[in-house]
């Protein structure tokens, strides 16, 4: 583990962590934002002003995710696009977008399948995306 650690190339991480973000923000901002309200049963209210924990908690998640997945990376030696692109798809497959799922099944969300369907999209190119950067360079 030690040396898996040691081997990710950090600037990879940061990368990949902005574009994830740059693609949240572009998903949840711009392409499903209205569904996504009316979703939350929020539609009939105006946005919040974002606050410092929204902006900087999605970035500092998704570098969380994309730190743990660049060590995988190195731990399973994985070096070709496709295969990065595989274990992209099983992260988000896998993990996060069940936990979606999970997150969104409590009296809170009206309409949690619809959510995590408007999510799971997000997760999924957010993985493969960060993936493909990871071992475009290593």
């Amino acid at each position: 583990m030690t040396d898996a650690l040691s081997t990710v190339n950090w600037l990879a991480v940061l990368l990949a962590s902005l574009a994830h973000a740059v693609l949240g923000s572009a998903w949840f901002g711009g392409i499903v934002g209205r569904r996504y309200a009316a979703v939350l049963g929020l539609a009939d209210r105006s946005p919040p002003k974002p606050g410092p924990l929204f902006l900087a908690g999605p970035l500092v998640c998704g570098a969380i995710t994309v730190a743990t997945t660049a060590i995988l990376l190195r731990l399973l030696g994985i070096a070709t696009t496709g295969d990065a692109l595989a274990l992209g798809a099983l992260v988000a497959l896998g993990y996060l977008v069940p936990m979606t799922v999970t997150i969104a099944i409590n009296p809170l969300f009206p309409r949690p399948f619809a959510y995590a369907l408007l999510n799971a999209p997000f997760f999924l190119l957010g993985s493969l995306a960060a993936c493909a950067i990871l071992v475009a360079l290593p």
